[in-house]
């Protein structure tokens, strides 16, 4: 017998029960023997789960005298590992691996109760990196709606009017909050979410790679818009950076630009299955240091990686960086150079792309224009 998974919590926040189930409720259990996939559900989701669950077994909390257990117990944290052990031991189930995020106090209860507990922190990681094409399709259908919301959003930068360095819209100050709440409202519409937020930082905000912004916008600054909505249908993310400035700015925010879009292109010259993501990050950091942008001497510099796995989860494997690791074909990441200066601002640009046998597939059709 192969190992036995055991995955169990919320699917809406556990993305590895969501890949494995494609069912969302609060309280999820599913364990898989030899391949074959048993969800466990209470009886009020039962109906539900056999319409929507992608499993091979649906069963009930009940189907194991729960409310039994629980009576006799009264405690829920005792009740659901005697739940579980007894689900397991019915298919021959005495250790399971589980991932590093399983309950502690969980993973104790079934030791008592005779079950082994085996933690691997690569659970699922090298089956959920390679997409199918069903998932490509669905992160293109993401990326598609970021970019028509991100494109009215770039339109009202575009469309404002200066006052005093200030940007104006309709004749009110545009704010971060302001173009960050439309374009909620506008996801809203599409049937995505932005249940991590989004950035829009201008100026010295800027240079805060995760600083959501906030304030007035201004005139010549860059504009920084990170923009990552999950849709609420098929769940999986989009990612996508743009850097822009009603208005002229600064010779070094150009010149920062200009770098930060050479090293962009650098990367994806290097992006192709088997290709390192060390060497992918590598070959960003020789082009901002030959553009004189030395991480070790100050001033504007690059202090991230280069770019992340995007699927059921917004960060996922696997990552370019400094990190050791070899790219597979059908693996979504993105590509997202940046320069930061506390002084003056930032400058990030992020495209998604799909890692092909020979190089890559760019997802993100957004044009990369920044003075607007």
């Amino acid at each position: 017998m192969s190992d036995a998974i055991l995955l169990i919590g919320d699917s809406e926040q556990n993305a590895n029960l969501y890949f494995k189930t494609h069912f969302l409720a609060e309280m999820v259990i599913y364990f898989e023997v030899d391949g074959k996939g048993t969800l466990i559900t209470s009886s009020m989701e039962a109906g539900r789960a056999e319409k929507q669950a992608q499993v091979d077994t649906i069963r009930t909390l009940e189907d194991y005298d729960f409310m039994k257990i629980l009576k006799e117990l009264e405690d829920r944290q005792r009740a659901v590992p005697v739940v579980i052990a007894r689900a397991l031991k019915d298919s021959g189930v005495t250790e399971v691996v589980v991932e590093p995020r399983f309950p502690l106090g969980t993973g104790e209860n079934l030791r008592r109760e005779g079950i082994e507990v085996r933690v691997d922190p690569e659970l699922l990681v090298p089956e959920r990196r390679q997409k199918s094409p069903a998932e490509i399709a669905a992160i293109e259908d993401a990326q598609r709606a970021n970019e028509r919301v991100t494109g009215k959003a770039v339109d009202m930068i575009r469309q404002s009017e200066e006052r005093n360095g200030i940007l104006h819209y309709n004749g009110i100050p545009l704010t971060s909050e302001r173009v960050r709440t439309d374009m909620e409202i506008d996801f809203l519409r599409e049937g995505f979410e932005n249940s991590h937020g989004m950035i829009v930082a201008g100026g010295k905000d800027a240079a805060d790679p995760h600083s959501s912004g906030e304030g007035p916008l201004r005139a010549r600054q860059a504009i920084v818009m990170d923009i990552f909505p999950r849709s609420k249908k098929t769940r999986y993310w989009a990612d996508m950076t743009r850097t822009v400035s009603k208005g002229e700015p600064s010779e070094e925010l150009m010149k920062m630009y200009d770098a930060v879009l050479r090293s962009q292109e650098a990367a994806f010259a290097q992006i192709k299955a088997g290709a390192n993501g060390n060497d992918v990050h590598e070959a960003v950091v020789e082009v901002l240091k030959e553009a004189g942008y030395n991480r070790e001497d100050g001033g504007p510099r690059m202090n991230h990686s280069t770019g992340h796995g995007v699927g059921l989860s917004i960060h996922e494997a696997p990552g370019l960086g400094y990190t050791d690791v070899e790219l597979r074909e059908n693996e979504v990441v993105t590509v997202e150079p940046g320069l930061y200066d506390p002084e003056i601002g930032g400058i990030r640009i992020e495209d998604m792309v799909v890692v092909t046998k020979d190089g890559y597939r760019n997802l993100t059709h957004f044009p990369k224009e920044f003075v607007i």
